[in-house]
């Protein structure tokens, strides 16, 4: 299976080509609000899963594509931190091209000096954060055993005292779960002594593990943005429209659903392809068993 998908539509990075470091889904959280599913491998073990064929991927592709890329993303399956050849993935992509490098990591790892290291030359780092409570942490990322709240925002600190780049901090909002003014009056608490340099407000958008991760409606991501105050920001929708591919088969529609469910329109975005000629594809696609439609929140997704 491929390790690169995309480019898909990113509300926080535009046009991204995202680089999956670890096998499905191999994760220090099984998070209510995942959206690749459940976490079959709990882990907090950093091993050498694969590197050679990641960067023989991204050779052929940064060789052949024509498509403008805003960032190289690693991310995935999982947690990308877990994967020892971090470091030699990084060093391989500026070796190969201009294109900024983000992280994008749940930051449970981040209390390891080593994997601070390993992130370095990257541009930006994108952690998580969702709670400022030990027990809201737990039922919401429902971490490895072992792995403590405090760990987390001891790594999310070390990192802003020694990372040169950027690190724009997610929190995701869940209702009933970490949207009350205690939870967010301790989260405030939090990023002010994290300091980051954006503050990402995100919410449950797509299919999740749990029923129990309901999403904040447009009103109510907009006050806690200004409850947490100056630099919290809620993502803003995907809306530019980027260049076609040269060949777009039925194995990249179904490669492409099976790292993230996405709407037809959606779709539409990553393919650079009219919406009425996607809607046809996914159809029959769909017909044929290849990949299934879920309703969520009256919005149809499909999933390869």
């Amino acid at each position: 299976m491929s390790h690169l998908f995309g480019p898909v539509p990113s509300r926080r990075l535009g046009r991204s080509l995202g680089v999956d470091l670890v096998p499905p889904k191999t994760c220090t959280y099984d998070c209510l609000y995942c959206e690749v599913g459940p976490t079959t491998h709990l882990t907090k073990k950093r091993r050498g899963y694969q590197v050679a064929g990641i960067i023989r991927e991204l050779k052929d592709y940064l060789r052949d594509s024509e498509a403008a890329l805003d960032f190289l993303t690693i991310t995935g399956s999982g947690e990308p931190t877990l994967n020892l050849g971090l470091k030699e993935i990084i060093a391989a992509i500026r070796a190969l091209t201009t294109v900024p490098v983000a992280v994008l990591t749940n930051g449970s790892l981040l209390y390891l000096p080593e994997v601070r290291r390993d992130l370095a030359a990257a541009e930006v780092i994108l952690p998580s954060l969702d709670a400022a409570r030990e027990e809201t942490f737990r039922r919401i990322n429902r971490p490895l055993p072992g792995l403590t709240l405090e760990m987390v925002l001891d790594g999310l600190k070390a990192l802003r005292r020694e990372f040169a780049g950027q690190i724009w901090l997610e929190v995701l909002l869940l209702k009933g779960l970490n949207d009350t003014e205690a939870e967010l009056t301790g989260l405030r608490q939090k990023i002010k002594e994290i300091a980051p340099d954006k503050v990402q407000l995100n919410t449950a958008v797509r299919p999740v593990v749990e029923a129990a991760a309901q999403p904040l409606t447009a009103e109510e991501m907009a006050a806690v943005a200004a409850f947490l105050g100056e630099g919290a920001e809620v993502i803003a929708a995907f809306d530019r429209t980027p260049a076609a591919r040269k060949i777009i088969g039925d194995a990249d529609f179904v490669e492409t659903l099976s790292r993230r469910p996405m709407t037809a329109r959606d779709l539409a975005q990553v393919m650079g392809l009219p919406l009425s000629q996607v809607e046809k594809r996914l159809q029959r696609l769909q017909a044929a068993g290849l990949i299934t439609l879920d309703l969520y929140h009256q919005e149809g997704f499909y999933r390869g």
